[in-house]
Formats: C-alpha cells, structure tokens, sequence
C-alpha cells in the first residue's frame, strides 16, 4: 500500500507556505508498467505541448558515464540523474549517501551515525554491493559502498553523475544496478584559498582547506578535510576523519595531458552497543586508515583520445573486541560448562591495483566508437574473516567496448558489452542496446536492454568465521565458506523519456523498466543436516544460526516506474520531486522485504537576492534492510518521512566573499532507518534500538 500525500501552497506576505498532507494509503499497483504506458504518452504530450516554437533549446549536461563517451544527456543509453556542485552546495549536507536519497529509486538508510546502507532498488541484504562507486571514473576499494571511505563531501567535487540501471557493460561487474560516478574539479579551476568552516550539534566540528594554483601548463591543488561529529543520540557512533587530497595537471605540447591524483584518508568510528549478551557488540572504536594513487595520461581531443589509466590504493581496517559468555548473559549463562572468553574483529586489509587502456575515436560523422581493456587485481587479508587460510586475491580482466551510431537525424543507436573474465571463472559477457529517438529538440525516447553479471566477491565465496576461546579452542562457526557461488545474472529492459519544457527551464524524466534478476547471492543458514561444531551447547548453537551465502533458485523480478520533474516555474524557484514504484514480484518473503514498495523526495530551493534556501521532504517505505543475521527473525522497518533545511546567505567581509549557512536533516525528529537485528531481536517487543535524530550545524564558507 502506498501513501496519499497531497501538496498545497499559498502565498502570504511575499512568502509561500507548503503543507504535505497524508490520508488513506492507495494500493500498490500489481503491474506499475502497465500504468506507465498510459501515463507516459501523458506526460510527454504535456512536455512537447508547453514549449513554443520560439523556445530556445538549452544544451542538457553532457555526461560520461554511461558509455565512457561524452553525451549529451538525452542521448545517453540510460537514465542518468546529474548533481552539480551546486545543489551539492544547496543541500548543506556533509555526506555522498545524504546527496544521493534525491536520486530516484535509490533506498538509502543509517544503522548509526557513521555507517551507510545505500542501494539502488534495494537487494542490499548485509552489505550493499550492487552499485558501483567511480571517482574520476575508477572503481572505489571498499567491497561495499556504505564503508566507502568517499562518502564525505569535500570541496572538490565537479559533479555525481549517477546511471540509474545496470551499466556493467562499461564498468563490469559491480555495476549490476548502475554506478555513481564522482567528478572532481580540474586542479586549474577556481584557483585560490578557499576556507570553510563547520559546528553544530551533536558534536559537529568541521574544516576544509583547498589552495589551487596555476603555473604555465601546471596546475596544482591541494585539499585537507576535517569531520568529525558525536553521531545520534543514544548511541555510541560518533566519528572522526582526516582527508588530504592532492591533484596536479599537466598539459603539455601536441594535446597531452598528464593528471595525479594521490589522497590519504583516516578515521575513528566509535561503534557497538552497551548491553549486548556476551559483549558480541561490545562498545569499542574502529580505525580505518586509506592510501590512493591515481595516475592518467591522455593524448587527443575528444572524439580521437587514447587514455591510459594506473591505479592503486589500500584499505587497512583495526576493530577488534573482547566477548566474555558471562557478560550481560542472565539465565544463559547457566548452559554453559565453563566460561568461554576471547578477541574477535573485523579487522582487514583491502589492496587494489588496476591498469586500463581506453580508445576513443570517430569513424565518420554519425559514428563514434570506444573501446579499450582492464586489468584489476584485489587481495584481501584478514585472519577472523578468513581463518584457514587469511589472504585471498584475484586477478580480473576486461573487454569493454560502446558504438555510437547516428541512422538519419533523430535515431541514435548505442551498442556496447564488456567481457569479463575473473581468476576461477568462465568468461562472461555483458551486452547492451539502446535506440534513441529525439521526436523533437524537447524530447528524447529511449528503449533498452541489457544483460550483466555480479560475481561473487571474495568475502561472499571464501568467507569463514569462527568464534574461538582465549585457548585457540572453537566455539562455534559463525560463516562458512561457498566455493560453488555462482554469480548472479541481471537481464533489464527500460522505456525512458527525457523531456525539456517551460522555456527550456524544466526537465522530466521517466524511466519504466523490468530487471529480471537470476541466482542472487543472499546469506542464508547452513543445511540443517551439516554437523554442530565447537563449545556451545547445540540448542544455543542452532538459536544463533551458521551462515553461508548461496544462490537464491527462485523467481526475483522487480517492475517499475521511476521519474524526477524539476521545475523552474519562475526566477529564482526551483522544484525537484523525485518518486519510484516498484512491483517485487518476489516468491521468497524475506527478499521481497528488503525492497522498499516506494521512495519519494520533494526539494524547494529558493534564491532571493542574498539568500538560499533548499527544504527536502524524504519518504521512505518499509523495508526489512539492515545489517548482521538472527534465524528466523524478520523485522520489517516502519515507513517514515523526514525534512532536511538549509539555508544561507551571501555577504562580503573585509573585501571577500563569505557565505553563512545554516543545515539541518531529521528535524522532524527521531526515527528508525535500518535493523541491527541481533540488537533488534534482543530487545524487549522488538522495539528500536538504533534510531536517528536531528543534527543541526552552522557552516561559514569563504575564499581568498
């Protein structure tokens, strides 16, 4: 069932009042593609029928990301939602999961104040992993994107382009339902100091520093970031990081262009909870600590480039804790025969390198191709999640090519796939088709289809977890390792319309699509009939569940509808609404539940001479997402809705540009986004144990 909500405005002493009203759910529609075929003939006759023959047609963005070609927006192979740094800058928000809950169809939630859990139409389970996070273009480290070490916002960011569907055919297999692509600044742009400075509650306590400069054909910048902030109430999730970024271009003689990128990066999570049987999620602080170089050379203008691209980073993770069986136990400690003590963690290292050749060039007027190769290598190394055996690694490699074909004056073809082959598997190929018809200079159709895989992680497929005593001795396997994992298959199918209207100031885009989804890699308890190891009794044992992560055999299909309207209905106002319906046809309850039915966010930004304003209205359905395993307990999160403020205002002080801004996110107060289930199942009825609440800061911003 869907919520009603009704909008209604008036205007009052120059200024406009919004009230949001909520009444009788509607019905989830079984079949929303269904009612899209009638609704998008709609729309795109009330997008063509409000711009005039004398309209100026302004140039949408042009975007990378779909294709590794540079496009204009209506003729990318797939939606695709652009954030400038300017309504980055509006949101007032200090985090990239914050920024993207504007995205259609993303469902995006916090266990706590310092740890994420973004997807794009749900599937998340534990962890996350169905999005791909690029920056500049390369493929973040973190195995899964809530633990990105990017998702802070600094200064540097050009832009987030975000494909909304999967875009494995350019960037393999983590980009089974899309990729956010993150754009930083050209180090030659904006040269200058540029100071900003962050305080609030709780705990907020923020600093940015960039300095940018040009000398000749070199330009350098350097970045430092500091966050830090005591998380939300009643809970111990307060955190603290430390980012330097270093970029330098070069541009020599004959078009060549030589681009580092280096960063550091490190940061302390307070994490776990008080109260928790045997101290399992002991209150304690983690530190991660991140090291990134990334070096480009290009040759060429755009349509005739050749960029060869070398990278590697490393990831390292220390959080570690003491359990005692007699802590917090009650009448459990009775069942067992001595007390059972000893460290456990999630203590881990992550290395990357990569190496990447890209081609691109026009064939004639109306074709374009690119094309190139990858060769990536990722090793893990962590003795509690491997035990046996404590480092893993994998070499993959990758074929990736896109034809932009150009058939008369308003049909544009994009053909592309990626064959992907990874140490232990066969190889696979992703392929994509898209047809884009521009019925005219306002509107775009795009029809599409593409097939991708998600190959098992090295975490998922060699995982194995055991809980043991201060003796070396074993009290229970928690994860079993899955050798035979397949990986997961995604076959989808879109109907998309992008179109300019209202003097070329608004835009609407509708994507409808069907993503069939085969062998989805879900964590799931061992077979009943595998032998009962270690200390604990077997009825404890079997109450606390081994896991392993296996192939989902059953029907997984999500239909839906998806749109964002952004209006500009007079100067200075801007409208951004962005909705998705989804359809989970499902056959296993507890994955149908981690997809929420529908998401929703209503943006105002309002400029008046000095003043900005940006208030977001965020609706989120029930979902059952969150993070660790309880057997068979399942806890569907309740639908909730929640405001974000900003507003600023622009001055001069002492002859430079300062900028005064007030945020704040939750003020409608406190609520719970996802389920520590463990935690959850714990807790007396079930009630919340991790909910969040308003932050509130005051941001003062200048440059000199």
């Amino acid at each position: 069932m869907l919520p009603r909500l009704s909008f209604a405005a008036r205007l009052e002493d120059d200024s406009v009042y919004f009230a949001v009203q909520r009444s009788r759910p509607l019905p989830m529609p079984r079949h929303p593609h269904r009612i899209a075929f009638a609704v998008l003939p709609l729309l795109a006759a009330s997008a063509a029928g409000a711009a005039s023959e004398e309209t100026f047609f302004q140039p949408l963005p042009i975007v990378l990301s779909a294709s590794r070609l540079a496009q204009p927006l209506q003729d990318s192979p797939g939606a695709v939602t652009v954030i400038d740094a300017d309504l980055i800058a509006a949101t007032g928000y200090r985090e990239l999961a914050r920024v993207l809950r504007l995205v259609p169809g993303f469902q995006v939630g916090q266990e706590r104040g310092n740890l994420q859990w973004v997807t794009y139409h749900g599937l998340g389970m534990d962890s996350p992993m169905q999005m791909q996070l690029l920056v500049d273009g390369r493929a973040s480290l973190a195995p899964s994107f809530a633990a990105s070490a990017e998702r802070a916002l600094p200064g540097d960011i050009e832009r987030i382009e975000v494909v909304r569907g999967s875009n494995s055919a350019a960037y393999g297999s983590n980009a089974f339902l899309g990729i956010v692509n993150i754009i930083t600044d050209d180090a030659s742009r904006q040269p200058g100091t540029r100071l900003k400075l962050s305080a609030g509650q709780p705990g907020i306590r923020d600093a940015s520093l960039r300095h940018a400069s040009q000398s000749g054909p070199l330009s350098l910048r350097i970045s430092a970031h500091h966050e830090q902030d005591d998380g939300f109430a009643d809970l111990h999730d307060g955190r603290r990081t430390d980012v330097l970024n270093l970029r330098a271009d070069l541009r020599l003689d004959g078009g060549d262009e030589v681009v580092i990128n280096a960063g550091i990066a490190e940061s302390t999570h307070e994490l776990g909870y008080a109260g928790s049987i045997f101290d399992m999620a002991a209150l304690r602080n983690g530190n991660d600590t991140n090291r990134s170089l990334h070096l480009w050379w290009r040759r060429g203008p755009e349509d005739d480039a050749i960029r060869v691209s070398a990278y590697w980073s490393r990831q390292s993770r220390e959080d570690l804790w003491r359990y005692d069986s007699a802590t917090n136990s009650g009448v459990l400690s009775r069942a067992f025969p001595e007390r059972l003590r000893g460290t456990v963690g999630n203590s881990a290292t992550f290395v990357q390198h990569n190496l990447e050749l890209e081609r691109r060039e026009r064939l004639d007027e109306s074709t374009r191709l690119m094309w190139g190769a990858e060769w990536k290598r990722i090793e893990h190394d962590s003795p509690f999640w491997y035990h046996e055996r404590r480092s893993h690694a994998r070499d993959e490699h990758r074929l990736f090519a896109n034809l932009e074909l150009r058939t008369g004056t308003d049909l544009l073809w994009n053909l592309g796939g990626m064959l992907e082959q990874l140490r232990g598997d066969e190889a696979r190929l992703a392929p994509r088709v898209f047809l884009n018809w521009q019925a005219s200079p306002q509107l775009t159709w795009r029809i599409g289809h593409s097939r991708a895989w998600r190959q098992p992680d090295l975490f998922e497929r060699n995982v194995d977890i055991r809980i043991t005593d201060d003796k070396g001795e074993l009290v229970q396997r928690r994860q079993f390792p899955n050798p035979d994992l397949r990986p997961q298959r995604i076959d989808a199918s879109e109907i998309g319309m992008l179109g300019v209207f209202g003097d070329s100031r608004s835009t609407l885009d509708v994507r409808l699509f069907r993503e069939r989804i085969t062998d989805m890699i879900v964590r799931s308890p061992v077979p009943a009939e595998w032998p009962i190891e270690g200390k604990l009794p077997e009825a404890i044992s079997r109450s606390l569940g081994s896991t392993w992560w296996e192939n989902h055999e059953g029907r997984l299909q999500l239909n839906g509808i998806e749109y964002q309207l952004h209006l500009k209905p007079w100067l200075g106002s801007e409208f951004i609404l962005s909705h998705s319906l989804i359809d989970r046809d499902i056959d296993e309850p507890r994955i149908r539940r981690n997809v929420a039915p529908y998401s929703a966010s209503l943006s105002w930004l309002q400029r008046a001479g000095a003043w900005r304003s940006m208030l977001s209205v965020l609706r989120m359905g029930p979902i059952d997402a969150g993070f660790s395993y309880v057997p068979g307990y399942d806890y569907t999160v309740p639908s909730y809705t929640t405001l974000d403020w900003s507003i600023a205002r622009s001055l001069r002080l002492l002859d430079h540009p300062v900028e005064i801004r007030v945020t704040g996110i939750n003020l409608l107060g406190r609520h719970q986004e996802l389920a520590n289930r463990p935690l959850q199942f714990q807790a007396e009825f079930g009630r919340p144990v991790n909910q969040v609440s308003r932050q509130v800061w005051l941001a003062l911003e200048t440059t000199f």
